[in-house]
Order: structure tokens, then sequence, then C-alpha cells
């Protein structure tokens, strides 16, 4: 076994061994063969002189062929060498790094063989930082004066006449007519018109009240920078004084009347050019015509034309100039007319991170002259949403027979008109909780000159001409008055609103009480819009009850009261709406004047149809 072992090897190794020879002299027998095969086509097709030629070209060839491979190596080496160079450089290479701020986005997404292709979105996101200057944290806010004006429409919209009719009934004969219609002639003057009727009569056969109302608003286009606002209306209200009367009483009606009429224009003058001048200025005028009991009448003017300079080192000029003029005519008084002639003058400036405006308002009310400053400083506070606002005014009000029936419908006829002041001093603060979410608080001391007081009319025939409710003018009474604020809203959905204000009397000259006058008034409301078709809204009121006289002539004070209201709206067809509303749902009657009670639940219905022409 170990023999056939040796002798296995022996013929391995040489077989290893020859296969590198028998290779070598196969491929010089290959060679040989092609050089033959070679030779023999170039003889038999050329010459011995050409195939000597054709030997020294093909030698040529081969010199220049390693003469190439030498360049060629020549050139690697080369190559090589810079490579190797480059890389040892110890200087940096240079990069520019280009970064677009666009980022573009896929809207449209493109078919490439009709197959949709993926939409590839950036969720990534730039972060800014501003740098805001602290004097434009916050901005004084200055009301302007409420002037007349219409709906502005933009001049590329498709306007089309267009209107609504309201319709309602409800319990104690109830009923309610409203009509709305808006339009646009040809010269591109806007009109809105409205037109209401209402009527209720209560369990008193003089318990019922007709109310009558016109109202026109337009905006009258003279060109392009200059607008005429345009208002017009009639208001008609018929009432009874019912007020410790008998129901079985037979007395024509006639001796109960309490009815009132309004009639008023007022015209303002929209100036679009001044936007872009130095100075602003707005000039309103009104015209108003009310006549009352027993046929006193009140006539009154108004002109007011705000005006202001803007300059570019945050400084503001406000030079405010207003004059009213009420002529009142009081059944068998001596007739009366009280004016007032007011210069506003102001400078607004930021100092310390704050507001700071000061100035000083000469008046003319009825030949004498006063002098009344104007202080105000407001501050936003570091880190905070809390604004500060102080404050140093006084008011001017040039009382009407208007404005007190609007407080107390029941009253006589004033048998004298005065004017009142009201100088405040004030520290209030607005606080911002967020974009839906804002509050805030105010507290004053004032000091009132001719405040109007109500208290009953004693000594009169009220079975035969009912109750009446007589006008107190206090000459010096000072309060101490706190107000509250909150409104939350979210978005075009809900609305909440709260008011809040309690007034306390420290000191009266004339008169033992404040007859008449609230302590404390809570006004509540919400709007909410769950989806398309619904609308709900509802309020509360709740007051604590005034001070008057009783009959035997001793002061006590109202019941307080709590008053909740609500409704809804429910949108049926594109072109129709049904609504309900209902009053004083907790059914209990309150008196906000005392021996006039309200009614107890009030409920009316109805549908609304919006048309276009």
């Amino acid at each position: 076994m170990k023999t056939l072992l040796k002798y296995i090897f022996t013929i391995v190794i040489v077989c290893f061994c020859t296969e590198p020879i028998i290779a070598q002299k196969k491929h010089k027998s290959k060679a040989i063969t092609t050089k033959s095969i070679a030779k023999k086509k170039q003889k038999g097709s050329t010459s011995k002189k050409n195939s000597v030629k054709k030997g020294k070209k093909g030698k040529t060839q081969q010199v220049e062929k390693f003469d190439e491979a030498a360049n060629l190596n020549t050139l690697l080496k080369n190559a090589s060498l810079n490579v190797n160079t480059s890389k040892a450089d110890s200087i940096p290479e240079k990069v520019v790094t280009i970064m677009s701020a666009f980022k573009p986005q896929l809207k449209n997404v493109a078919k490439i063989d009709f197959v949709n292709a993926s939409a590839q979105n950036d969720t990534t996101s730039l972060l800014l930082n501003y740098q805001v200057p602290s004097q434009n944290l916050s901005f004084q806010y200055k009301p302007i004066s409420l002037i007349p004006r219409a709906y502005k429409i933009d001049s590329l919209q498709n306007f089309k006449n267009n209107g609504n009719v309201k319709i309602g009934l409800g319990n104690y004969f109830h009923h309610y007519i409203d009509l709305n219609f808006n339009a646009k002639d040809i010269n591109n003057n806007t009109h809105s018109f409205n037109i209401n009727n209402e009527a209720i009569a209560g369990l008193h056969h003089l318990q019922t009240v007709r109310n009558v109302g016109f109202n026109c608003i337009g905006d009258i286009y003279l060109n392009e920078d200059n607008h005429l606002a345009t208002q017009l209306f009639y208001n008609q209200s018929q009432r009874y004084r019912y007020g410790l009367v008998a129901d079985t009483s037979n007395v024509p009606a006639s001796n109960f009347k309490q009815n009132y009429y309004h009639t008023g224009i007022a015209l303002g003058w929209l100036n679009f050019s001044t936007q872009h001048h130095l100075i602003q200025y707005h000039p309103t005028l009104k015209l108003e015509h009310f006549e009352g009991q027993a046929g006193s009448t009140n006539n009154w003017l108004y002109l007011k034309n705000p005006m202001y300079i803007q300059t570019k080192h945050d400084l503001r000029f406000d030079f405010d100039l207003s004059y009213s003029l009420n002529q009142y005519n009081p059944k068998g008084y001596n007739h009366q007319t009280n004016y007032e002639l007011r210069f506003d003058p102001t400078v607004e400036f930021n100092k310390l991170n704050s507001i700071v405006k000061l100035g000083v308002s000469p008046t003319i009310e009825n030949g004498r002259f006063n002098l009344y400053p104007t202080v105000e400083y407001k501050k936003k506070l570091t880190d905070t949403n809390y604004l500060l606002i102080a404050g140093w005014h006084t008011h001017v009000m040039n009382n009407q027979y208007t404005s007190l029936v609007q407080i107390n419908p029941w009253i006589i006829s004033p048998s004298k008109m005065e004017m009142t002041s009201q100088e405040q001093k004030f520290v209030e603060i607005q606080i911002n909780a967020g974009k839906r979410l804002d509050y805030g608080f105010k507290f004053s001391l004032n000091d009132y000159k001719n405040l109007p007081l109500f208290n009953k009319l004693m000594g009169t025939n009220r079975a035969n001409y009912g109750l009446f409710y007589q006008t107190l003018f206090e000459t010096k009474a000072s309060t101490i008055e706190l107000e509250a604020h909150l409104r939350y809203q979210f978005s075009d959905k809900l609305l909440i609103e709260n008011k809040l204000k309690y007034i306390q009397f420290n000191a009266l000259q004339d008169n033992a009480k404040p007859w008449g006058v609230l302590p404390l008034e809570l006004n509540s409301s919400l709007s909410w819009k769950p989806n398309d078709k619904w609308i709900i809204d509802g309020g509360v009121n709740y007051w604590t009850g005034a001070t008057l006289l009783n009959e035997s002539g001793k002061p006590y004070d109202l019941k307080n009261s709590f008053v909740l209201n609500a409704g809804f709206s429910y949108k049926m067809a594109p072109k129709w709406k049904a609504w309900v509303k209902g009053e004083n749902l907790l059914d209990k009657p309150y008196e906000r004047w005392a021996d006039y009670p309200s009614l107890g639940v009030q409920l009316i219905a109805g549908i609304v149809y919006s048309f276009t022409k």
C-alpha cells in the first residue's frame, strides 16, 4: 500500500511540473502556424520586392508601437504623480454651499403615463425671529365719533338688489313685521332701507305698545375720493300710562296717551384722499326733531369735525371741534336753548415705553367759559398681557328730551332742561388672555353736575291720567363706579359677552337718594352657530332695584330682577328660515319703574324669506 501511494505522489508532481512546458510549446506552435498562413497569402498576391518592403514597414510599425507604449507609460506615471501631489497638498479645498430659501411644494400632481405621482410635502418649518421695538407693543385706541355710513361693497363685485321679510306672531297678541332691502343704482350709490312694525297688548287694557319705524342709510358716490354718508329715520311709539290705573276704569284712553315721534337726518363727509395727507378730518352734521308728551318738542343740531395730525416721530396732535344746539319747547313753560362749543387740542407721544396724552378743552356752555384738563397714560406691563390705563377727563352732555325718554318712557315733559357734566378720574386694566379671551376692570371717581334723576310725581290725579315720573337734576353728586367686561369669541361659531356696572353715591347736594338709578347691573349675551343651519342666542339681565318714593312719601327699594331670554333660527331652505324668540322665560314679572309691571313669558315665532331682484 505504501508503494502504491509513492507512485501516485510521483505522478502528480511530474504532471504539475510538465504542464507549463507543454503550454509554452503549444503557444509557439500556434504563432508559427499563424505566421506561415500570413506569408502564404502575401506571396500569392504580391512579389518578393513588395514582401521585403512590407517586412521593413512592419518593423517600423512595431517600433512605433513600442514608442506609443513608452509614451503611455510616461503619461500614466505623470498622472499618478500629479494625483499623489494633489492629495499630499496641505491647502484645504474651498467648498461653496448654495442653499435656497424657497421650498417648492407640489400642489397639482402631474400624471405620468396616467399614473398619479405621489405628492411630497415639506413638513419642516422656518423659525423667524423679529426684533419689535417696545414702543410698538401697545397702541392707543381712540374711538372716533359714530357717523352714519352704508356697507361699502367692493366695486369688482357684481352687486344685486336683495332683501328679506321677517314675520312673527306670539302670545299677548304680539305681531312683528320687518322688511329690509338693499340696492345700488346706476351711479354707484348704495342704499339700505328698513321698515318695521311691532305691537303687543298686555293683561291690562292700557298695557299696549305699538312701534312703527323707518330707516334709510345711504352712501352717495361723489367721486373716487369723496363719499357722502347719509341717514334718514322716523320712529313712532304709542303707549298708555297704566300705572296705578284700575283695569275697570271707564276713563277715555286718550287721557293716558304717552306717544313719541322722533325724526332725524345725518350727513357725514368721507374724504378717502386724506389718508395720504398730513391732516385727517371727517365732519358730521345731525338734525333731529322730537315730539313728546302734551305736544312738547325738542330740536337738536349737532356738528362735529374730528381732526388730527400724525407725524413720523410718534407724535399725534388732535384738534377736535364740536358744537351742539338744543332747543327745548315744553308745553306751558318758557322755551329754552342750550348750546355748547368745545375745542379739544391734545398732544400724544411715547415716553419711557408708554403713551402719554396731554391737553386742555376750552368750552363755552351757554355763554360760560370752562377749561377742562385732559390727561391720559397708557403702559403695557413688561412680560405680561396687561395694559394699564389711567386718566382724567371731563364730559359734557347737552341733555335732550329724547335722551331722557329713552331712560324713562313715563316721564312728564320737564319744566327745565339742564346740561350735565361728568369729571372722571379713573384707572383701568385690560387683559388679553389669548386670541379668544379678553377682559378688564375700570375703577373711577366721578363728580357730576346737574345729574338727571327720576322719581314719582306726587299730588296728581292718577286714576284719570295715570302715573307720571318727573326729572330731577341733581346740582352736585360724587360717586364711586366699578365697571368690568369679559368677551370670549371662537371664530364665527361662538361669542359670549358680559358687562357689569356698580355705582355708589357718596354725596348728594339736593336729593336725599339717587332716585331711579340702578346700583348694580349685569348683562350677558351668547350667540352660538353650531352649523350652517342653526343659530342660537340668549341673554341674562340682572339688576338690583332702584330707590323711589312710595305713596306715603317714604323711600324704598324695588325688588331685584333676573330676566332670561333665548331664541334660535333654523335655515330650512336657501331662501327660508324659521325663528323663535322667548323673553322673561322664568315667568317672573319685574318692575324697572315702580307700578309699571312687565309681562310674563313672551313667546314669538315666525319665518324669514330672502329674495334677490
